[in-house]
């Protein structure tokens, strides 16, 4: 079976909706006053579904067909409005609406091959939204410390394994494993991931024209601090003086 296409129908069960992130979206959209979202790297739609539940307009986007699939099976009878479409980040021409809101977690932005494209990814999301909320792995504290493995994902029907392995270009390798006990299979996968360190991030917001309002190292809302779980960004578009 096809890594991904297998993730896809598992990845509900591997990354469930959380409590304390549940929390953070619902504190977010309230107090920024949002009423659309476009949500970019929206994997089966968990968080899209999750904001169109309190009365917000959203676009879910996925690079992956599969995904996107189970996203629309997902919002049929939900309730909410909330669609979905096939689109990447680093191309966002399809899509002409713009937004108040614009969404980028489960770092999705790792996937950018360089800082240059980071730049450009940064400065297309300022032209769908005038809010930006952005969520990667902690890459200040994993770069230090050169950590490999991620905590093992166990559930009644599956294993999941994550690993970091370092290239010499400055790149991740990032590899994927599930493990089926009841059948005995595994599938796996590799990505190459571009690590953002803070700073590197901070200065792409800024350069792009965006404020940083708020920088988190958790959804609970921790301080950010170098050895915090991920990097957590909140920005608003920057007003132009006349």
């Amino acid at each position: 079976m096809d890594f991904y296409r297998s993730l896809s129908e598992h990845y509900d069960e591997i990354f469930p909706l959380k409590e304390p992130l549940k929390s953070f979206l619902a504190d977010y959209v309230t107090q920024e006053k949002l009423k659309s979202i476009l949500d970019i790297g929206c994997g089966t739609g968990t968080f899209a579904l999750e904001i169109s539940r309190m009365g917000l307009k959203v676009l879910g986007v996925d690079l992956s067909d599969e995904m996107i699939g189970i996203s629309k099976k997902k919002a049929q009878g939900f309730g909410g409005d909330a669609s979905f479409a096939v689109a990447d980040m680093r191309d966002l021409s399809t899509i002409e609406t713009e937004f108040e809101g614009v969404l980028c977690l489960g770092n999705t932005l790792a996937h950018v091959s360089s800082e240059s494209e980071l730049n450009y990814v940064i400065a297309e999301f300022l032209k769908k939204g005038t809010h930006l909320l952005v969520q990667t792995v902690n890459y200040d504290r994993m770069l230090a410390a050169r950590i490999r493995e991620f905590p093992v994902i166990k559930t009644s029907h599956l294993t999941f394994y994550r690993f970091y392995d370092y290239r010499p270009d400055g790149k991740i390798d990032f590899s994927m494993k599930i493990e089926f006990p009841d059948t005995k299979e595994v599938v796996s996968g590799v990505n190459i991931l571009f690590p953002i360190t803070s700073a590197v991030l901070k200065k792409a917001l800024l350069e792009a024209g965006w404020e940083i309002s708020g920088v988190w190292g958790n959804y609970e809302k921790a301080p950010w601090t170098e050895n915090s779980p991920a990097t957590i960004i909140a920005a608003k578009r920057k007003l132009v003086k006349k």
